[in-house]
């Protein structure tokens, strides 16, 4: 029984997920739909050491060496340091590698993820690297998007990241 229950939690966990935009990029930065630093996820009913755990097992699966680039405050929080090359497109051919964190805080029933920071660089013709201002390459002086498109992309790369991690921690344990 007691599986049935935490089954149907986390299949309503699932289908929020589904239509889950966490953070969009502004010029200072990742914000959540409040425009807050941070957004929750409720997770009615799961205590936060279950959180915890299925977070770990779920990062542990997706990424191929995680515990060089975690940091653990047992059964409290995760933090996720990642690097990947050629992840942000920039046009047509050109790609940027980029280095981010992700951060997990768990409470009974809620999820905390902070805003994702990030950097990016793409080597140069002579071997030489280049690092991304975020702020010049994503918006104008206005603070609007300078392209659409890249705008999206980019939230779409690290929202996606977020749900993968939080779509496989609903169903670690059915397997």
């Amino acid at each position: 029984m007691k599986n049935y229950i935490i089954t149907g939690i986390f299949l309503l966990l699932l289908t929020n997920l589904a239509f889950s935009q966490y953070f969009t990029l502004a010029p200072t930065g990742f914000v959540s739909k409040e425009n807050l630093d941070y957004t929750v996820v409720e997770v009615p009913g799961v205590k936060q050491q279950e959180l915890y755990d299925n977070v770990l097992k779920s990062i542990n699966s997706l990424y191929s060496n995680p515990k060089e680039g975690l940091t653990l405050v047992p059964g409290q929080a995760i933090t996720l340091a990642a690097y990947q090359q050629r992840g942000l497109k920039t046009s047509g051919i050109a790609y940027y590698d980029v280095d981010y964190t992700l951060s997990f805080l768990f409470k009974d029933g809620k999820i905390r993820i902070n805003s994702p920071t990030f950097s990016a660089q793409i080597m140069n013709y002579n071997g030489t690297w280049n690092k991304m201002n975020v702020k010049k390459f994503y918006f104008k002086g206005n603070g609007s998007p300078k392209n659409e498109k890249k705008h999206q992309f980019v939230n779409a790369y690290f929202n996606g990241l977020i749900k993968s991690i939080l779509e496989k921690s609903t169903n670690i344990d059915n397997w």
